[in-house]
């Protein structure tokens, strides 16, 4: 027994030597002459009772090293929750510093980089009576989200009244919102562009990141109460980590995936200042409990502030770059050999809802859904790109928001390439191309 007791002191007698070294290194620089060298007495003694110390000598060295101590650093209030928080703080730290300096997570709102990304897209349930899957319903739902980002949605009118579709691309890109009777239903964009939402007379939205067509209501009916507007499958956008070093090794190649800020940032620290610095006041918000006002401004105009947008690289600094449907030219010569310029131009007559979709497009190409004036109108138009100058633009031209309406894009507020797809999991997970 004396043997067994004599262990658990030696134990206990180690562990309150690293107590000591901690608490004699965090507050050394507080503590009194005297203190500090109580401490490194007791450190002493503890070390050599553990080495031959008797019971009794392992028994009084313990008791007056804890005495010590917790007279030192008195104990904290629920010791517990506090080494909770610290190690809450040190990971969300560390985490931040991960996502600035190495590889920031996205999210795709919209289907302009498709077929290379897709946003928030949807399959509609061609028999919805039957009701959905095994997978869709009961405790079994959120699983198959989890994995596929795939949730279903039945949207069906609670009560006589007004049913109306509208479209908000700054608060809801990629999505369309249908209010039933007064209650709001955000479905993908995709489904009112196939027809399939049940509104006589709908338009066709806009493009889903184009700023300029921010809030606008695309047909109004009236329903009854058990009448079915939509039902189907809504598929989250894909989740994208970009790669925020590889450009401090190497500079940014045509062809890559790239993610930018839609406008660059400026701190003031007086409300006149911030006025300066602005084009207009929408762009200045205040810190809270802070005398500093952030600046936002557009690198474009036409560009919203405070946004990221995803696109590819076509256009190097010093070209000149134009558009003949399917393919991209720099300086009159066409652009190939590269893995995803090649795959769009190569889909160029593809058919999808009835019309040319993909391939590249000047912005007023016959059959094109948002036909509209632009810098890239027709094959005549070119965009000249100064030094440090670079232009992105959709893999899906005909429902993209990019450089060929507001040009080129600063090397200072490109952020980095798309480096793979992490979530959901469908054919595309893995390294961007």
């Amino acid at each position: 027994m004396q043997y067994f007791k004599k262990c658990s002191l030696r134990s206990d007698a180690k562990n309150l030597i690293h107590a000591a070294k901690s608490t004699l290194n965090y507050n050394r620089d507080l503590m009194e002459d005297g203190l500090v060298e109580s401490f490194e007495g007791t450190i002493a003694d503890l070390r050599r009772v553990v080495k031959r110390g008797s019971v009794a000598e392992l028994t009084a060295t313990r008791e007056a090293a804890r005495g010590l101590i917790e007279n030192a650093a008195p104990p904290v209030k629920l010791p517990v929750m506090r080494e909770l928080v610290e190690t809450l703080v040190v990971a969300f730290g560390v985490a931040m510093a991960f996502r600035a300096y190495f590889f920031q997570p996205f999210k795709i709102p919209t289907g302009s980089m498709q077929p290379t990304l897709f946003g928030i897209h949807s399959t509609t349930e061609k028999d919805p009576e039957n009701g959905p899957g095994t997978f869709d319903k009961g405790p079994l739902k959120p699983l198959k989200w989890l994995a596929t980002g795939t949730w279903y949605k039945d949207v069906v009118a609670e009560g006589d009244g007004t049913a109306t579709i509208a479209q908000d691309n700054v608060r809801a890109p990629g999505m369309v919102i249908i209010t039933v009777a007064g209650k709001r239903h955000k479905v993908p964009q995709d489904a009112l562009e196939r027809g399939d939402i049940a509104m006589p007379g709908a338009q066709r939205p806009s493009m889903a990141d184009n700023p300029n067509d921010s809030v606008k209501t695309l047909a109004t009916s009236y329903v009854k109460k058990g009448d079915r507007i939509w039902a189907g499958y809504v598929t989250a956008g894909d989740q994208v980590f970009v790669n925020r070093i590889s450009w401090n090794f190497n500079p940014p190649r045509r062809d890559d995936v790239i993610v930018f800020a839609t406008s660059s940032q400026q701190l003031a620290f007086t409300e006149d200042s911030a006025r300066k610095m602005a084009s207009s006041d929408k762009y200045i918000t205040k810190i809270p409990n802070l005398p500093l006002y952030l600046v936002d401004t557009p690198i474009r105009p036409g560009l919203p502030a405070g946004q990221h947008y995803i696109k590819r690289l076509v256009g190097m600094p010093g070209e000149r770059i134009s558009v003949t449907h399917p393919h991209v030219y720099a300086d009159g010569v066409k652009i190939e050999n590269l893995f995803g310029m090649d795959r769009v131009a190569s889909m160029g007559t593809a058919k999808a809802g009835g019309g040319r979709y993909w391939g590249y497009h000047s912005t007023l190409d016959e059959g094109t859904p948002h036909r509209s004036q632009s810098l890239l109108s027709t094959p005549d138009d070119s965009i000249n790109l100064g030094e440090g100058e670079y232009l992105p633009m959709g893999d899906n031209t005909l429902s993209s928001y990019d450089g060929r309406y507001w040009g080129s894009v600063p090397k200072a507020q490109m952020l980095g390439p798309g480096a793979l797809i992490w979530w959901p999991l469908s054919p595309r997970w893995g390294r961007i191309e």
